[in-house]
């Protein structure tokens, strides 16, 4: 192998697939991206076993090959480099040079061939989806969603199109949270589901906010993200840029039985002020619980907590509210990882007795839905 790359070039596609190598994986070969050069392009590839990330960039290629380099080691060094062009060869021992300015570094490296083979869409059909509508989905629901791999059918999100919908639903046991998009005239009808494992979710949203950065730069680029399903994954592309996750092997829980269907109580309330004493209340509550009384009456919400080893504290907020009063328990931060999720200046919560779940939604017409479940008081 030997090629000569600018050096923004290299960065960029080390930048795309680095953060996938699996350097706490007992085989080295994992914790490598893979360089393949080829016909003027450079091809970069990553995986940990269940998630891959392969991109390639233009490159003038003198000799064509492959070699595995340490993944942390080679990234370091691109963004280090000096403008310009950078040289790269295959030296003897699997090893390569690279070169830039008057800059050289030579690092050792592995056999291309001992990289394990990548999962291929062959010849899956894939559909397009916006960019930033995906992205929306991703931002609305990831912080219900549960990191715990022992609990694969919790530790991903569920993505699923019913022809006429796309959406996203995740939740942790506790919270759940619902967002979708509607498919607009003409777009073709799509009907899929598949559970993504939390890791595949994080660097979707990473290749969804690469390309929000890239057109904030002026490129015009691709906005759309295409999707595919073959062999138990799912592949997502952008661009140059594929991105293969293994599908979870779980059901995910029936969400809708989860969301209330009616409620007995809704409170308009500001957005912001509701976050900021939430935060304010939290700080006196029990760390394990993080329990915060709600006391709701025409027009006032009262916020309360205490805790024998810090203290107590309460605020009140002005609401609009006419109905019965009601007194529920909520984890403070389950409520704050809500609010902190939406947008929009003034929420709606949905309340039913003082054991049934509360609803978060954006007040108006809303395509996103936030359950949280009451704790005892």
């Amino acid at each position: 192998m030997e090629l000569s790359i600018r050096k923004k070039d290299l960065e960029r596609g080390l930048a795309r697939t680095h953060a996938v190598a699996d350097r706490k994986s007992s085989m080295p070969i994992l914790s490598n991206i893979l360089l393949s050069s080829d016909e003027g392009r450079l091809r970069f590839a990553a995986t940990d076993l269940y998630l891959s990330v392969t991109a390639s960039t233009e490159a003038q290629v003198s000799g064509s090959g492959t070699i595995a380099l340490s993944a942390k080691t080679l990234f370091e060094i691109a963004k280090n480099l000096p403008d310009g062009e950078v040289q790269l060869q295959a030296v003897d021992s699997h090893a390569a040079q690279i070169r830039a300015g008057k800059a050289r570094f030579k690092i050792p490296g592995m056999p291309g061939q001992d990289f394990p083979p990548l999962p291929d869409p062959d010849d899956a059909e894939f559909a397009s989806l916006p960019a930033e509508e995906l992205g929306r989905l991703i931002a609305l629901t990831q912080y219900s969603m549960s990191t715990d791999e022992t609990r694969p059918h919790l530790a991903g999100a569920l993505l699923e199109g019913d022809g006429k919908n796309v959406r996203m639903v995740t939740t942790d046991g506790h919270r759940l949270s619902k967002a979708e998009f509607k498919l607009g005239d003409g777009a073709p009808m799509l009907n899929f589901q598949m559970l993504v494992p939390h890791k595949g979710v994080i660097e979707l949203r990473r290749m969804i906010e690469e390309a929000k950065s890239e057109q904030g730069k002026g490129d015009d680029g691709p906005s759309q993200v295409e999707i595919a399903t073959a062999g138990g994954n799912a592949f997502f592309r952008r661009a140059d840029v594929l991105l293969s996750v293994k599908l979870a092997d779980a059901v995910f829980p029936p969400y809708d039985k989860v969301i209330p269907g009616s409620h007995q109580r809704r409170l308009i309330i500001g957005r912001i002020p509701l976050l900021e004493a939430l935060k304010r209340i939290r700080l006196v509550a029990n760390d394990k619980s993080g329990s915060v009384r709600f006391q709701v009456e025409p027009g006032t919400l009262r916020l309360t907590s205490e805790n024998p080893d810090v203290g107590e504290g309460s605020e009140e907020l002005d609401i609009d509210y006419a109905g019965e009063p009601v007194e529920i328990g909520f984890n403070a931060r389950y409520l704050i990882d809500c609010l902190n999720a939406v947008t929009e200046d003034e929420v709606a919560l949905e309340l039913g007795g003082n054991l049934d779940p509360g609803v978060v939604k954006p007040d108006g017409p809303t395509d996103f839905i936030g359950v949280v479940m009451p704790m005892r008081i």
